[in-house]
């Protein structure tokens, strides 16, 4: 019994009871084609693909959900166990919003529970590249298919190819062309195994289009697919260890670039040395009959025949139908949508997202035994596949819009203060933008301590909430030691009434300015050099709030911003003091509390909105407090400048707040040396990190007008904490941060389970 047969059974056996309920077959492969053809007596409604909506197979139009939701039928998905899963998510809300119920071609209603990871039983998870290569050992000629296993694309499917050059011609001035679907249709139109030739002469001749326009589309739609195609590296490998082994290496395509065009695609990718090249296109012959295999049989001669494909019919059994032995690899695609992180193709929209995913699909899956280990749970064993796979898309997204905010408020130098501005730095000049980008040392306590002057400004930052003791308020915040002989160092700020609190404080006032005026001095004197400017260019913070919009200059004329990452904005609030002019501020989020507002709404941009607000529903939100842990330069937080040394929290005395123990480590080391250990990690995170926006720069400049997705990259960073990945502990182990100026010690942010 074949694939075919089987499922027809299985739907027949399943559906037998419901023989006057209109059903509606969710799939367009050859087993809904199976079921139309060889069953009798059900009433088959109309069919499902996201991709066709309005056309007609067999008989029977393509609906819309509103055609669907009009017919109330019951749909029932036709595809493998292991992609089941994918569509239902896709089409779950007509279930649960409508009422119509979703089974699999077994009879299982969907969505009864949480889906789970399945299919840990595959059979594919137990193959390996040791078999493969034993088996080639064992036969005299080897044949691979070409696209999905010696090369791929990095993007999610074939025909985004096709959407790319849709955008390419608007770009250009050629609107309204509808590029993708008319190559679509042009090609499914034609029987046999047209060539890319033909195919543009019948998209010409059904659309009207003149030869010129369509040569210059033919030929942007090749140049698509060379910045797009990329060498399956681990296949590669085997292709060329094949030619060590001095075996006949040929290869067998169904495909409409003719030979002549192919091979320059193929040197590209640094595939040569093969005997032969048979594509169905020159030869009129095809995989899925049989009769292209022949003539691979004809050229190679007499001898034993293996065919390493990725298409389970045509590379499986009609190429065993015509004599070959074969060895299945999974496309990347198909390897994604088995493994654990198949719910990423649920809701799959944009070209933008297309290209996000193609690309990780790529990182994660190009070597076709990637997933074996893990039995198609997708393991994080490195810290740079940690930053490519899930940080990636969150931190470019961000940078794109950040880079586009910038340029719509005019902005000249983007301030970067230290430690969340490290990484923002390099990404940024690995972007190449026309601003300048300056990262610096700052921190809460070092800005907001230089800017002190008065003692309403004393009492706004002794308002904070903070967590220890009087003492421990008076030294973090302010630098200043509590006198000998002070009995309330030890009373805890919980105690305390507001007034209480106030009181103390200023019962040091006279240290706190003293303080407060050497610092400012040293710190000043840094920011001169790293900035570029001389001194303050008003008098005092009075000043600043008149005339606001025209102190938006800086001294040489450089309009500046600050960065940050999830904040309330005291770094905003008092560079702005220190430099006598407002600042636009962008953030990944704003946390602005209503009793510690710095009233700086206006001036300032969040990718992510107020992390704060009522129903705030990002991963940002839930998760900013890892995040920052990757974003810093290894160095601990700044105290402050001292004649131009720079001093850390912990080297300058005081009552520092006690680092909370943390959970010990496998390794034997001191703590000290596992935050060195753990910084070095970071570092390879951030490398992730950097690594995938060097390719989507390369993605990106394909086409142009890329569109923003930073809700799209916010869903696959929560991906990281869903539970269909595992994190080596010894990667979670490194995530740890502090918050001394509010009064919290060290704490992991990251539990080992």
């Amino acid at each position: 019994m074949n694939e075919q047969e089987f499922v027809v059974q299985q739907f027949q056996k399943a559906f037998a009871g419901w023989r006057d309920v209109p059903i509606v077959l969710y799939g367009l492969g050859k087993n809904t084609e199976a079921i139309l053809q060889n069953t009798t007596g059900f009433l088959f409604a109309g069919l499902m693909d996201a991709q066709n909506t309005g056309s007609v197979f067999w008989g029977l139009q393509v609906l819309s959900e509103r055609e669907v939701i009009a017919l109330q039928p019951r749909i029932v998905i036709i595809a493998r166990e292991s992609v089941v899963p994918v569509i239902y998510e896709r089409i779950a809300h007509l279930q649960r919003q409508h009422g119509i119920p979703v089974y699999d071609f077994k009879g299982e209603l969907q969505g009864q529970k949480q889906q789970e990871y399945k299919n840990h039983d595959l059979p594919y998870w137990k193959a390996t590249e040791e078999e493969l290569r034993k088996a080639i050992a064992v036969h005299d000629c080897i044949s691979f298919d070409i696209f999905d296993t010696l090369l791929m694309r990095r993007v999610l499917e074939p025909k985004d190819v096709f959407h790319m050059v849709e955008r390419i011609l608007e770009a250009q001035g050629e609107p309204g062309t509808h590029f993708r679907q008319n190559r679509i249709q042009a090609e499914d139109s034609l029987e046999g195994y047209p060539s890319l030739d033909q195919i543009y002469e019948e998209m010409g001749r059904r659309c009207n289009i003149p030869g010129q326009k369509l040569a210059k589309w033919r030929r942007l739609e090749l140049w698509v697919e060379e910045q797009v195609l990329v060498p399956r590296q681990k296949m590669k490998e085997i292709f060329q260890y094949a030619l060590s082994l001095g075996k006949r290496v040929y290869l067998v395509s169904d495909m409409y670039i003719p030979a002549s065009e192919m091979e320059g695609l193929l040197v590209k990718c640094g595939i040569e040395g093969y005997r032969g090249l048979l594509v169905s296109c020159d030869y009129k012959k095809g995989k899925s009959d049989g009769s292209l295999f022949e003539a691979y049989r004809q050229m190679a001669g007499a001898g034993s025949y293996l065919h390493i494909g990725d298409n389970r019919r045509d590379d499986g059994e009609k190429a065993r139908e015509s004599g070959l032995d074969t060895f299945l690899v999974y496309s990347a695609y198909e390897m994604w949508m088995a493994s654990s992180m198949q719910g990423t193709l649920a809701h799959v929209e944009s070209l933008e997202q297309r290209c996000i995913l193609g690309t990780l699909v790529w990182r994660c899956c190009e070597d076709p035994f990637a997933l074996q280990a893990g039995k198609g749970m997708l393991q994080i064993d490195t810290p740079e596949k940690l930053g490519y796979v899930f940080l990636g898309a969150l931190y470019g997204e961000f940078i794109n819009w950040l880079i586009s905010k910038a340029k719509e408020c005019g902005t000249k130098q983007l301030l970067l203060p230290a430690r969340d501005g490290y990484l923002i730095e390099k990404m940024l000049e690995q972007e190449g933008v026309s601003f300048e980008p300056v990262y610096f040392k700052a921190s809460r306590r070092a800005v907001s301590v230089a800017a002190l002057e008065t003692a309403e400004d004393i009492l706004l930052l002794a308002g904070r909430t903070f967590q220890g003791t009087l003492g421990q308020l008076l030294w973090q915040r302010f630098g200043v030691s509590p006198k000998e002989g002070d009995r309330l160092k030890d009373r805890g700020t919980k105690g305390c009434t507001g007034e209480e609190i106030r009181e103390y404080v200023l019962g040091y006032q006279q240290e706190i300015l003293q303080r407060a005026a050497r610092e400012r001095r040293d710190y000043m004197a840094y920011l001169e050099k790293v900035l570029g400017f001389a001194g303050r260019s008003i008098e005092s913070w009075s000043d600043l709030e008149t005339g606001l919009e025209t102190r938006r200059e800086t001294v040489h004329g450089k309009r500046q911003a600050i960065f940050d990452f999830v904040a309330g904005g005291t770094v905003q609030y008092y560079m702005q003091r220190l430099l006598g002019k407002p600042l636009q501020g962008f953030y990944f989020a704003t946390m602005n509390h209503p009793q510690e507002s710095y009233h700086l709404q206006d001036s300032i941009l969040s990718a992510y909105g107020n992390i704060c607000s009522y129903g705030s529903e990002n991963q940002v939100a839930k998760h900013y407090l890892f995040l920052e842990t990757i974003m810093v330069d290894g160095c601990p937080t700044l105290q402050c400048v001292d004649n131009g040394r720079f001093v850390y929290e912990g080297e300058g005395g005081g009552l520092a707040i006690p680092r909370q123990k943390m959970q010990a480590t496998d390794r034997e080391s001191t703590e000290d040396s596992r935050e060195q250990d753990g910084f070095g990690l970071i570092c390879k995170v951030q490398e992730g990190i950097l690594e995938y926006q060097r390719h989507m720069q390369q993605i990106r400049g394909v086409f142009p007008g890329w569109r923003d997705e930073r809700s799209f990259a916010d869903t696959l960073f929560g991906r990281l904490f869903d539970g269909n990945c595992q994190v080596d502990q010894e990667i979670k182990a490194v995530f740890v941060n502090d918050d001394v100026f509010d009064g919290v010690g060290a704490y992991r942010v990251w539990k080992n389970e």
